[in-house]
């Protein structure tokens, strides 16, 4: 799914669900601050792994961010506050990785 049917989705209020609202509203919150254009899901996740170095869940969110402070925020202020708006995105959901959320979200959307 792409970045402008979500925000088509909120702003028409076709997403019915108030945990899905929330969750959508962090994805494009993490979307507009992370630092290089992304257009869908599927590649934030791509980008994501990949500055993590492994899967998308809770703990390795917070391991990045806690790397982007170590090196003051240098060059990762905006993807911090990207970070952090995913890392909300678990207090919607019993899941523990950010892939599956959004290929979940995805399939009731």
């Amino acid at each position: 799914m792409n970045f402008k049917e979500l925000y088509e989705a909120l702003d028409t209020h076709k997403i019915d669900n108030e945990r899905d609202r929330e969750i959508t509203t962090r994805i494009l919150e993490a979307e507009r601050d992370w630092d290089r254009p992304i257009t869908d899901l599927d590649e934030f996740i791509r980008f994501l792994e990949q500055e993590i170095g492994g899967p998308t869940t809770k703990a390795n969110l917070r391991v990045l961010l806690k790397r982007y402070e170590a090196n003051g925020f240098i060059n990762a202020a905006w993807n911090a506050e990207s970070v952090y708006a995913l890392i909300e995105i678990f207090d919607y959901t019993d899941s523990d990785n950010l892939k599956s959320i959004f290929t979940d979200l995805t399939k009731r959307l």
